[in-house]
């Protein structure tokens, strides 16, 4: 089976006995001074896609590795001279060409014979940024974004769709400089085609403070921005696929699926003014369509209605969203239906407004099977769940941004959110419960459905104000969140104690949950100049704000009687949270051309106030903290730069852990509050240091995070003779954290691949307590990441990587509980692609769980497939024939390792199907003719 992650070597290595040249040159102006960081581009003559890239060094040198034989246009660009044009035949039977000194202000006796009649260069350095020409590089006519970004230098695409530039992870992709569906950088480049593409821009995007006060913070964004080609800028594009596929039968599941079905949608329509775009989604193949990360709470108000013991829980998230997902890693078989508009338009050069709608509809039926061995100082006690469960969520979200230049010196954004949702929740389970020497202690059965809705409201205002000393400036901002969440539940459950003669107990209630929240923040700026010294600009920046979060649930559980329901005064209560602070700091800030330097200190005094309305049993605590903060950048060169960044924050106690009411609706696991809790006080520290490349595209990158919490927040478990755990959260004194790694990546042009390395480990050291036994606990996690890929993607584009990761617990007192366990995935991905009409994509996954912890080596191999042919006019349709799961080896299996248990949970899962599909791209505009048009004269 390995064969199939050794293809991409294979290919590679054929690639070597093919004869290659070398060609070298020195770059200078017209008085011989060496002009180094000069593109230097090799492009072919017969459809101007390129062959070839450089860039000078400090000599103005430059080399061109490996160029085969044929008819080339030399293009040499530097900022502030002409671009040099130059044929060039490069001749079997030599194996270095030397084109000597290049001027670059007199290349008129060299390009006598070519006529540029649309000149371009594939890249571009323009100051802070990098510029790429889409029409250098060669794309199928029904590529998207991502499909473009694979082939320009410098730019990498993960597995997961995330993009790195020059290094570093892109968190913004900019259409025409705008947003494209807020910050999820994958909407844009799988949905946007990349023949719409006429340059793609790399830069690092200021904070909106700094660019408005021209204040350096520190703050930046690598972002890529894509330039339309003129003609794309007025008309509509997009494309759409739908596909069926019957008679499969999913795995681990007693239903059988008559249909898999799976279609998607995109549609833009682009003016000077106005972008409109449309996107949808239809499937039941658990593929999500959309992966936002604004939006990951797609359960809305009924996320997490129980928590594995039977609770109605709250879900303090927003509402609405997009079903999120990656096809092979979803517990359970789901069928949800998406769809979002985003609109920007510019009602002038002063005012603009961009907003989105999103709708899902989300569906999951899930089996799971779990076991959990728990740790205890007399031993191991184990836990076995089967569990059946149907959820839903139906949700809306609104967004609204609108900005208006008041005049040269004066901003004022308005920004607006809104979200509705409704959910259902259906469970029906078995729970067993075993003791260290293996004797069944107790069993649980439990049927729970709830149903329920949430909405949410927010609002927020930014005034800016430029003044005439440059760097003074004023800003306020407020802000407001009204939030609810209104939980229905039935509960039965039936418990059976057998040391107690097969004693059972039974809980059949009614459950009521309402949380209501209201949010309100002030906030001020002031930033002033404190003049100029040694090339340096040093600001003082001057703050001072409020935050208010106040929360209130209502808890009515009504127990189930003959004749009808009483309400258990045990279990309901009406309680109140208030978290306010206020907080005051300066922060002074040093600007010089490779360094910035910002050095800050505030003053928070915090009130958090509990109370149950009509009862004495009220609290109050009141603290002041010192919130120091430090941030330093230093760049050595072009994108080699060392950062430091030191903050410090309190992080209050939820509503949840603060109530003092016991929850004991699960006989088997009761959660009671603590009103004593104290907020935590949280340091981190990020240590980073990155550099790349930009002659070799060699990219390295490390950092050092630590982290230090003070009054940290942790369960502490108890577990009684029947094994009936009690949990109450507490304070104990400190947490620490430790985490590290770096990543290295670069070509091996002999080979004409590139590998890259990624080595990471963290280190957790934290307090425990098991039935009242205080026990240090540490964790420790190191993985690895390798992988191979060819350089030339035209024909092949293959990947070949192995990933492992390693987990260890230790105990200070409990030292027979130390835990290790081993998981190990070998991956591969290869697209083939002979021609314009055929396309043929692979995919494999061979993942390794060790026997270690878990008694027993799974292993599950996964593979995918797909062909695709091309046709229609300027191959616009598509048909492709996919292959899911293969091997039907998709077992569901999750691992997690917590500090007082290790658990293995069997989930169903999607079974082999093969899935027909037809797409279209959708073009209102003329054909384009692509690349350079060149007149030759022989």
């Amino acid at each position: 089976m390995k064969i199939f992650f050794l293809l991409p070597l294979i290919f590679a290595g054929n690639l070597l006995f093919s004869q290659k040249i070398m060609l070298r040159g020195t770059v200078s102006d017209a008085s011989g001074i060496a002009l180094p960081a000069a593109t230097v581009a090799l492009l072919n003559q017969k459809d101007s896609v390129m062959a070839a890239f450089s860039m000078t060094d400090g000599d103005g040198k430059f080399l061109l590795r490996r160029v085969a034989p044929g008819n080339f246009l030399l293009q040499i660009t530097y900022l502030g001279f002409r671009a040099h044009w130059q044929n060039l035949t490069v001749a079997a039977g030599n194996l270095e060409m030397d084109l000597g000194k290049i001027l670059m202000n007199s290349d008129s006796a060299v390009l006598q014979s070519v006529e540029v009649l649309d000149e371009f260069s594939p890249i571009r350095m323009r100051l802070d940024t990098v510029e790429y020409n889409a029409a250098a590089f060669r794309v199928r006519p029904n590529d998207v974004v991502e499909d473009l970004l694979k082939k320009l230098p410098g730019i990498e695409v993960q597995r997961d769709g995330t993009v790195k530039a020059h290094g570093e992870t892109v968190q913004n992709v900019l259409v025409e400089g705008k947003e494209f569906f807020g910050k999820d950088t994958r909407i844009a480049t799988k949905n946007l085609p990349a023949d719409a593409v006429d340059k793609v821009q790399i830069f690092d995007k200021k904070s909106e403070m700094a660019e408005f006060t021209g204040i350096e913070d520190g703050q930046d964004e690598r972002t890529i921005n894509l330039k339309l080609k003129p003609g794309r800028k007025a008309g509509y594009f997009g494309k759409a696929d739908a596909g069926h596929s019957t008679s499969l039968t999913d795995r681990h599941s007693a239903t059988r699926t008559d249909q898999r079905f799976a279609g998607k949608f995109n549609l833009n329509r682009f003016s000077p003014t106005t972008q409109i775009s449309g996107i949808g989604m239809a499937n039941n193949t658990n593929e999500a369509g959309f992966s936002m990360n604004e939006y990951i709470d797609f359960m809305g108000g009924v996320g997490a209605f129980m928590s594995g013991n039977g609770r109605v829980e709250i879900n303090s998230g927003d509402a609405g969203g997009l079903p999120i997902g990656d096809g092979n890693g979803i517990s359970g078989i789901q069928k949800s239906a998406a769809a979002g508009l985003n609109l920007n338009h510019d009602f002038s050069k002063n005012s603009e407004i961009g907003g989105s709608y999103f709708f899902n509809n989300f569906k999951n039926d899930l089996r799971r099977d779990l076991r959990r061995d728990n740790f205890l100082d007399a031993g191991i006690f184990t836990n076995t769940e089967n569990e059946t469960q149907e959820s839903g969520n139906l949700a809306h979200r609104f967004n609204l941004l609108f900005k208006q230049k008041i005049d040269s010196s004066q901003r004022l954004n308005l920004r607006f959110e809104a979200g509705l949702s409704d959910g259902f929740l259906k469970k029906s389970g078995l729970a067993n419960t075993f003791s260290p020497g293996g004797m069944a202690e107790n069993a649980n059965r439990t049927d729970f459905d709830s149903d329920g809705n949430q909405y949410s409201l927010k609002t927020s205002a930014t005034w800016k104000k430029r003044f005439r000393q440059p760097g003074r400036a004023l800003v306020a901002s407020a802000s407001g969140r009204l939030a609810n969440n209104q939980n229905r539940g039935n509960l039965a459950s039936e418990n059976t104690f057998f040391r107690l003669g097969n004693g059972t107990d039974s809980v059949r209630q009614r459950q009521n949950l309402e949380n209501s929240g209201l949010e309100y923040g002030l906030n001020l700026a002031w930033t002033e100049p404190l003049g100029k010294s040694h090339g340096s600009r040093k600001y003082l920046k001057m703050e001072a704000s409020r935050q208010n979060f106040s929360n209130e649930t209502v808890k009515d559980f009504f127990d189930i009687v003959p004749g009808g329901e009483l309400k258990n005064p045990f279990l309901s209560n009406n309680y109140r949270r208030d978290f306010v602070y206020d907080r005051a700091g300066l922060a002074l800030l040093v600007n010089r051309k490779k360094a910035n330097l910002t050095l800050g200190l505030a003053a928070q005094n915090s009130r958090l106030n509990g109370s149950i309305p009509d009862a004495t049993d009220k609290f109050s605590v009141k603290f002041s903290r010192l919130l120091p903060a430090v941030f330093y950048e230093k760049e050595f060169r072009t994108a080699n730069r060392l950062t430091l960044d030191y903050n410090t924050r309190l992080r209050e106690p939820s509503l949840e852990q603060l109530q003092p009411v016991a929850d004991n609706s699960d006989p088997l696991n009761i959660f009671v509050g603590n009103p004593d809790l104290r907020p935590e006080f949280v340091h981190d520290l990020r240590l980073g240091y990155f550099s790349y490349d930009q002659f070799t595209f060699t990219s390295f990158f490390a950092y050092l995070d630590g982290g230090l919490v003070k009054d940290k927040i942790t369960n502490s478990g108890s577990v009684d003779s029947l094994f009936r755990r009690k949990i109450r959260p507490v304070n104990v004194s400190q947490e620490a954290t430790a985490r590290g790694g770096f990543s290295f990546g670069t070509p091996i042009r002999p080979l004409k691949i590139a590998v890259k390395l990624k080595l990471n480990s963290s280190f957790t050291q934290s307090i425990l307590f098991v039935n009242d036994e205080k026990n240090e606990v540490s964790r420790r996690r190191n993985g690895l990441d390798f992988s191979i890929e060819n350089r030339q993607k035209q024909k092949i584009d293959a990947l070949f990587g192995l990933k492992l990761a390693q987990n260890a617990t230790r105990w200070s007192v409990n030292k027979t509980q130390n835990r290790n366990f081993t998981d190990t995935e070998w991956y591969s991905e290869i697209a083939l692609t002979p021609n314009e009409k055929w396309q043929f994509d692979t995919k494999m996954e061979y993942t390794i769980f060790s026997a270690e912890t878990f008694g027993e080596r799974t292993a599950i191999p996964m593979w995918q497939a797909s062909l695709t042919r091309y046709f229609l006019k300027e191959n616009r349709g598509r048909l492709r024939l996919a292959a899911v799961n293969l091997l039907d080896q998709n077992l569901g299996i999750r691992r997690t390792s917590q500090f007082n248990y290790v658990e293995q949970e069997n989930n169903n899962a999607l079974g082999r199907y093969f899935l027909l599909s037809f797409g279209y791209s959708i073009s209102g505009f003329g054909k384009n003719r692509g690349g350079i048009e060149i007149k030759m004269e022989r």
